[in-house]
């Protein structure tokens, strides 16, 4: 696997209501997937399917939204709103679609701001632009400041090639998207604490080098295998150290290639050495793994040189210095007697499993609201925090969007506050979550009241 790996992209189709959206997506997919109909508001649901393109080395998840400013029910509006926004923060690339016919109204000046003010990759096209007629309303889109429009026919075919092209030219080749059946699990600690000597035993070869000399490893090593029929990679990262005592440049890219291992697992293997008192740094590699929103199992090496110490008394140890990882599983480890080297990767298997899960919008909802009631927050009603809709916009980590009323008032002591009621009710207790807050618009009347 390259060492540049990336999580599969996901690219919105977003737009005012009517202007093709789903007929474009079903155009890119090749099949009728989504409801096609005149009548406005017809989606109101977000809808994702993979896509792979080996012409264009293309490989994402696309996903259809319902239309921005829906009015066919009022009581919709503000709901299929929400549902654009989710899909807006949830997307690496967004493909704004407008209509050559009509020309630029302002509902799409409307989809404009939103998008500029989320910083979003936009390509707009025009769709329905099968005549020169509609051809010429083009330059009435420039307006919009979101670069070039090009012209599309979802219906005849008319410019697919060239937003292929675009998407080509924007998203990560196919090859360097992470094949999702596979776990990635980072093998991460102080130098010397074992995790070459745990990759090799896991093998049942000497694949990373082993030496007593701190710093032998220092390139993030991917290494794809099976473990009882399930496949997964094993980054053994060089060992992390200080910054302030890199020596030289080799080793500072070894620190730099370490991080990016966090940034890229789904699973954090974090080795601790028992035989050793827990060092700064320690706290400090635990904190990035916080950080970075991945689910951790704390691996205690060397046990068979502490002999004395049992299983709660090193959870005792860990709970006290590493209390951000609370909840994280423990395991001790000897790699000289094999013990604890399968139940490291079940625990791991454990947490992925817990991490992919979703939660449906309407138990969410229901959980979100209990949170609230059971936290009560001073302060006046106008001035305590308040989330009117949460739904969930990613796995790994469970990655929950709050529309609340004033995003100022979700200070840190807030989020965490909140995050552990969730974690709590949604079965979420060993896996991290993470929380995106944003400001709901109020309407001018509302504004007023």
């Amino acid at each position: 696997m390259s060492s540049s790996s990336v999580e599969r992209p996901l690219v919105a189709i977003v737009g005012r209501p009517n202007v093709g959206k789903s007929s474009l997506f079903n155009r890119l997919l090749g099949e009728r997937a989504a409801i096609v109909e005149a009548t406005a508001g017809v989606t109101r649901d977000r809808l994702i399917r993979p896509i792979r393109m080996d012409d264009y080395q293309l490989d994402f998840d696309l996903m259809d939204t319902g239309g921005i400013g829906i009015v066919d029910r009022a009581d919709l509006a503000e709901s299929v709103e929400m549902q654009v926004e989710t899909g807006l923060h949830a997307a690496q690339v967004v493909i704004f679609l407008v209509d050559a016919r009509e020309g630029l109204t302002l509902l799409d000046e409307q989809v404009a701001r939103l998008l500029r003010r989320g910083g979003h990759d936009v390509l707009i096209f025009a769709n329905k632009a099968e005549t020169r007629e509609a051809e010429r309303n083009l330059g009435e889109f420039d307006k919009l400041g979101l670069g070039r429009v090009r012209p599309l026919s979802a219906q005849e075919g008319k410019g697919i090639g060239e937003l292929f092209e675009e998407l080509a030219a924007t998203l990560p080749p196919a090859g360097e998207v992470i094949d999702e059946q596979r776990l990635r699990i980072a093998v991460l600690g102080r130098r010397n604490t074992g995790k070459s000597s745990y990759v090799n035993a896991l093998l049942g070869e000497e694949r990373v080098i082993v030496s007593d000399i701190a710093g032998t490893t220092r390139d993030a090593i991917d290494i794809d295998f099976e473990w009882k029929s399930r496949p997964l990679t094993l980054v053994d990262t060089a060992g992390i150290h200080r910054r302030g005592k890199v020596a030289n440049a080799i080793e500072y890219f070894s620190l730099t290639r370490s991080d990016q291992a966090i940034r890229r697992a789904d699973i954090a293997l974090l080795f601790l050495d028992m035989s050793e008192e827990f060092a700064r740094l320690d706290q400090e590699l635990a904190r990035t793994i916080v950080d970075r929103y991945k689910p951790c199992v704390i691996v205690g090496t060397k046990s068979d040189l502490v002999p004395e110490m049992d299983i709660q008394t090193f959870r005792d140890k860990v709970a006290h210095r590493f209390p951000h990882l609370r909840g994280a599983p423990i395991v001790m480890l000897s790699n000289v007697t094999g013990r604890g080297v399968d139940r490291a990767l079940r625990e791991a298997f454990a947490l992925h499993e817990e991490a992919t899960r979703r939660v449906g919008t309407g138990e969410l909802n229901r959980a979100v609201e209990a949170a609230f009631q059971k936290l009560r927050f001073r302060g006046r009603s106008t001035e305590k925090p308040r989330a009117f809709y949460a739904t969930q916009i990613r796995v790994q980590p469970p990655s929950i969007l709050l529309f609340v009323n004033r995003a100022r008032l979700f200070e840190k002591e807030a989020l965490r506050a909140i995050s552990r009621e969730l974690r709590k009710s949604l079965g979420y207790e060993r896996v991290p979550i993470r929380l995106v807050i944003r400001e709901r618009e109020r309407s001018p009347s509302k504004k007023s009241g």
